[in-house]
């Protein structure tokens, strides 16, 4: 095939895709340039009006650290410096309560900057001075003045005026205001940062003094229920005679002293009674003295002991010089004697104390032992008591740490209520603004371009491509999976007061320089490549849908055949419409339906073109018979007709009904050598062509190849890749006769 688009031939979808996108915005440039500079100008302009507003800039940081003037415990635990912390942080800064306060505290409910109203003397807005700007504070007025809920347009307006956000992921947050004064915006980004620190050290001050109130509460109610439990306690022991030394009772306390008692007195005993067998037994075996006095432990019997021996010593002295009459001698005896007598009257007596100290130790034993044993008795009787008072004074003692340990917090808190640090502090107070920070005209007018440019390249993208018909040629021949003939420019805009409805039916006559006339020559060169052996053939230009332009390519092809000295007949076969007929041959006598309604010769209907040299047959005479029969076409009469013409014509151009709506193109189709597919640019739907291709049936194979139609200038200059001047030449009216 042989055209201006063989270079698509090969060429991968997505490419396609490109290059149509491109095209369109070739061939749209002058639509995108407008829109962009219209939209353009649009945001210049209002960037100019807009007025100048300044920034107030501040900055605080949030001290994760403890800020305290004591080491006591705070009610309020201290920032974390996590991203929750800080989000919480900068969503408190724009808090209403906080917005309040500055409002409060600037006075800008009097400023019209922010939604106030002032009256002449300057004081807040009186009633007979307010004008209400708008349907929303005629309502919000109203509103106010029945006790319904309203909106705060003050805090609002300043809400817009503000930002604040955390800088970047440090423990800073920056605050933003904006206000067409620069000291206005300074000072409420000031104002700002200082009430939100004094909130805090508030805030702060009244947690910890709601926690003592709630503790001084508490205390009073836990004091009153320890001096109750307390009071049970002591009447509990009173009623049950209870007594208590220290932490220990006095009953149990009293049991162990006895038992210990008891353990001592059973040793006395048994030392005592072990020292009176001993000394009883010495006694009774008669032995010396000596052993009892070992038994008996004494130093007075050692002494007396002693006396004796030196008592007898002398007596055995004085026996060997004196006799026993001497008077030293009886002397000495006398002592003897006196000494052992007070030796045995020592040891009686001390017998005498041994055999006391037993029976006393007995009988203390024995007594200790009897009151172990009553002791014991009213013991195990007072054991349900003591459970009960265990269960008292356990429950004195819980009120009583409670008591203490919420004493001790009360105090703390007490003493540290108006020590408060904030966990804020501000880094950079906001300095007066030398220039404004918004508009930003340029940054404005340069986003509008790049918005309208855009906004301006999907709308010619949205106009292309959302198209239901074919764009392309290739598009047509990927589609229908047929040859491109040709791609025939659109003559829809030629009209004015010297504009010829004959003008487009013989544009290779008017124009023979054209676009226009250029593409019926590629669509009879593509025909006479394919089918150049036949001596007489019968061509048919068809379409899916009416007003597809086939009696415009049609009359052209057959005035191109016939000024090459071709004998050529042009029949209008829609015997429906006759569209051709009454354009071309407005004063004819009949047409095909009479010859074959009547059975009649073609020649007395056919007309000649003298000027081209062109024969026509119309579709009817002026005078219209009943509505035509499809039958009629499909006759033996029609085929006698045809093959008659074939004859007489080297070329036979049909312009055959539309596809779709009507039979008629179909069966005119059967007679045709060479069919030609007609279809309008970007209006053809592509489903409803494929249709019309699957109707003609075996016919399908005839199609030559497919003619886009009435293509804009700018898309066939776009793809041809120059420009096409057209020069227009007078028109010859066709003489046509009998």
């Amino acid at each position: 095939m042989s055209n201006e688009y063989d270079d698509y031939e090969d060429e991968e979808p997505n490419s396609a895709h490109v290059e149509r996108a491109l095209s369109a915005v070739r061939r749209r440039l002058v639509l995108i340039i407008a829109l962009t500079a219209f939209g353009t100008a649009i945001a210049a302009v209002f960037a100019m009006r807009m007025p100048n507003y300044y920034e107030g800039y501040a900055v605080v940081q949030v001290d994760p650290r403890h800020n305290s003037i004591t080491k006591v415990e705070g009610v309020i635990s201290d920032l974390r410096g996590d991203h929750a912390s800080i989000e919480s942080e900068v969503e408190l800064i724009r808090s209403k309560p906080i917005l309040l306060k500055v409002i409060d505290a600037l006075n800008l409910r009097a400023d019209p900057e922010f939604g106030g109203y002032t009256n002449f003397s300057g004081d807040t807005t009186a009633e007979t001075n307010w004008r209400p700007q708008s349907v929303e504070e005629l309502l919000a007025r109203k509103n106010q003045k029945s006790g319904a809920p309203r909106r705060d347009y003050v805090v609002a307006n300043l809400a817009d005026h503000l930002s604040v956000r955390r800088v970047r992921n440090t423990l800073l947050i920056e605050i933003r205001t904006y206000s067409l004064d620069p000291e206005k915006a300074a000072r409420i980004a000031n104002t700002l940062a200082d009430v939100y620190l004094r909130d805090q050290i508030r805030s702060k001050r009244g947690a910890a003094s709601l926690a003592t109130d709630l503790l001084e509460k508490k205390l009073n109610s836990l004091r009153l229920e320890l001096t109750k439990a307390e009071t049970d306690v002591e009447k509990f022991k009173s009623k049950h005679q209870i007594f208590e030394d220290g932490n220990h009772r006095l009953g149990r306390t009293e049991l162990a002293r006895l038992m210990e008692q008891t353990v001592i007195a059973r040793n006395a005993t048994a030392v005592a009674r072990a020292k009176f067998e001993q000394a009883q037994s010495v006694l009774n075996s008669g032995r010396d003295n000596g052993d009892l006095a070992e038994v008996l432990q004494s130093n007075t019997i050692g002494q007396m002991k002693d006396q004796l021996a030196k008592a007898r010593r002398r007596q055995a002295e004085l026996g060997t010089k004196y006799g026993p009459r001497h008077p030293d001698m009886q002397q000495v005896k006398a002592d003897a004697v006196e000494a052992k007598r007070q030796l045995n009257s020592e040891i009686k007596r001390l017998v005498s104390n041994i055999s006391n100290e037993f029976n006393v130790a007995r009988t203390r034993e024995q007594q200790l032992l009897s009151d172990l044993q009553v002791l014991k008795s009213q013991q195990s009787e007072s054991n349900e008591v003591s459970v009960e008072l265990s269960e008292l004074k356990r429950t004195s003692e819980n009120t009583r740490q409670v008591y203490e340990a919420l004493l001790s917090r009360y105090k703390s808190t007490a003493a540290t209520q108006n020590l408060q640090l904030p966990d804020v502090r501000i880094v950079e107070r906001a300095d007066v603004a030398l220039q404004p920070s918004s508009p930003r005209r340029k940054r404005i007018v340069v986003m509008a371009f790049i918005g309208c440019l855009g906004a301006s390249l999907l709308l010619v993208l949205a106009l292309e491509f959302l198209t239901t018909g074919i764009s392309r040629p290739e598009d047509a021949e990927r589609a229908l999976d047929v040859a491109h003939l040709s791609s025939i420019p659109s003559i829809a805009d030629r009209t004015g007061s010297d504009f010829n409805p004959m003008h487009t039916l013989r544009m290779i006559v008017a124009e023979p320089r054209s676009a226009y006339a250029e593409a019926i020559r590629n669509i009879r060169r593509e025909l006479d490549v394919k089918l150049a052996h036949l001596p007489s053939r019968v061509i048919a230009v068809a379409s899916s849908l009416p007003g597809e332009g086939t009696e415009t390519i049609a009359s052209n092809i057959a005035h191109h055949y016939a000024l090459t000295k071709n004998k050529v007949l042009l029949i209008d076969g829609d015997l429906r419409r006759a569209s051709l007929t009454r354009r071309l041959a407005a004063n004819r006598n009949s047409g095909l339906l009479e010859v074959l309604w009547h059975g009649s010769e073609p020649d007395s209907a056919i007309l000649h073109d003298q000027s081209t040299g062109l024969h026509f047959l119309p579709a009817m005479g002026p005078s219209p018979l009943e509505p035509a029969n499809p039958e009629l076409l499909a006759s033996p009469h029609m085929m006698h007709v045809l093959s008659q013409l074939r004859q007489q014509y080297d070329t036979i151009v049909f312009d055959v009904p539309p596809l779709l709506p009507v039979i008629d193109g179909r069966i005119l189709a059967d007679y045709a050598d060479q069919i030609i597919f007609s279809i309008t640019w970007r209006r053809t739907p592509k489903q409803l062509a494929k249709r019309a291709l699957r109707l003609l049936g075996a016919n399908n194979s005839k199609v030559a190849g497919v003619v886009v139609n009435e293509i804009e200038q700018s898309a066939l200059e776009d793809a041809m890749g120059f420009s096409i001047h057209t020069s227009r030449q007078p028109i010859l009216q066709p003489r046509l006769a009998a």
